[in-house]
């Protein structure tokens, strides 16, 4: 049976369907809404398809933040023609989302006309990555209702609290990247508190991947963000959303998952096409396949599974053991300090 012929409730027939292996999901670009579908009907069911390509529309930015996983010498080889054209063929493939990166997307010249083209004449959710600083009131108001959402990432040097608050004001769809670190985990809940209080109500902690040992929790400091994630989740519970990226993988003991797959989905369940036209598996993988169209990017997701399905060799990767954190894997001692913070916690909630 094709995924076309199966039944759905009236109230579900307006999203888009996208096959997995042995169910059917329906997606609303509009809300965000996914509605999972599973029995005899859809037992026969394949992906045909990635579920979403996250696009790195241009190597251009105005910062130059030490963790980025961009390459720096990686030209952009688009042009909003080139990239629209890629795009929408992919959608007739079935891809459901696309998400601009970069670098800075608001670099990209045209952007803001390309996601009002995307969304006007495809079946795409567009959705960016942005340090906000390039974004303008007038590109928001342009882009408005035409995107899916603005992932703001939260850097102590690009003036964050402005931009949630002119987010927020502007009625945006948009949610805030936070990358946790040995550092920023002591101040972790009062930044989440003070997001809160300004208008987020979606909040994505990141984990690091990559080289420098600084910059990853060890074992101790991962058991307290997962207590502190969960206490947080539940004193913020329909105030804002906390949410963990799948790269945290299995570490995080305790809290709740949306999806019992383990597994980041990874060159699966979406691909990176970078700024010079190579897929990647994920914006952290070593692995870089050249490509010029969207059937090439079609037959490299089909014929090159075990290779997109490989593990990253930078420390971090949920797919290896240990994460290949090495000498930072080691036991937690408890802590009565993290139970009291908790109890605040709590209370600020309440």
């Amino acid at each position: 049976m094709l995924s076309e012929d199966i039944i759905v409730p009236e109230a579900l027939r307006h999203m888009r369907r996208f096959p997995l292996d042995g169910a059917l999901l329906l997606f609303d670009r509009d809300t965000g809404v996914n509605a999972l579908c599973e029995g005899d009907e859809t037992a026969g069911l394949r992906q045909l398809a990635p579920r979403m390509v996250q696009f790195g529309i241009t190597n251009a930015c105005n910062l130059a933040c030490t963790f980025c996983s961009r390459d720096l010498t990686a030209k952009s080889q688009w042009t909003p023609g080139s990239a629209f054209e890629i795009l929408s063929q992919l959608c007739s493939f079935g891809v459901l989302e696309v998400a601009f990166g970069g670098g800075e997307p608001w670099f990209f010249p045209g952007f803001a006309d390309l996601v009002v083209r995307l969304y006007q004449e495809t079946s795409l959710a567009v959705n960016l990555t942005t340090n906000g600083l390039h974004m303008t009131k007038q590109e928001l108001r342009k882009i408005h209702g035409k995107y899916g959402q603005i992932r703001l990432s939260l850097y102590n040097n690009n003036d964050w609290r402005n931009k949630v608050a002119e987010l927020a004001d502007q009625r945006a769809r948009f949610g805030v990247n936070y990358l946790v670190t040995p550092e920023r985990l002591t101040e972790i809940e009062a930044t989440i508190l003070e997001l809160c209080s300004l208008g987020c109500t979606d909040i994505l902690l990141l984990s690091y991947n990559g080289p420098n040992p600084n910059l990853h929790l060890d074992a101790c400091q991962t058991k307290a963000l997962s207590e502190t994630t969960t206490l947080l989740a539940k004193a913020l519970t329909h105030r804002c959303q906390i949410k963990l990226d799948v790269c945290w993988g299995e570490r995080m003991e305790g809290v709740p998952r949306l999806f019992p797959k383990s597994d980041c989905g990874a060159g699966r369940e979406f691909l990176v096409l970078t700024s010079d036209k190579n897929v990647q598996p994920c914006s952290f993988h070593q692995l870089s396949i050249p490509f010029q169209n969207a059937m090439d990017v079609m037959n490299i997701w089909n014929e090159r599974k075990s290779e997109l399905l490989s593990a990253s060799s930078l420390p971090g990767c949920a797919r290896v053991y240990g994460f290949g954190l090495g000498e930072l894997k080691k036991e937690c001692r408890e802590q009565d300090q993290g139970n009291k913070k908790a109890l605040n916690v709590v209370s600020i909630g309440e």
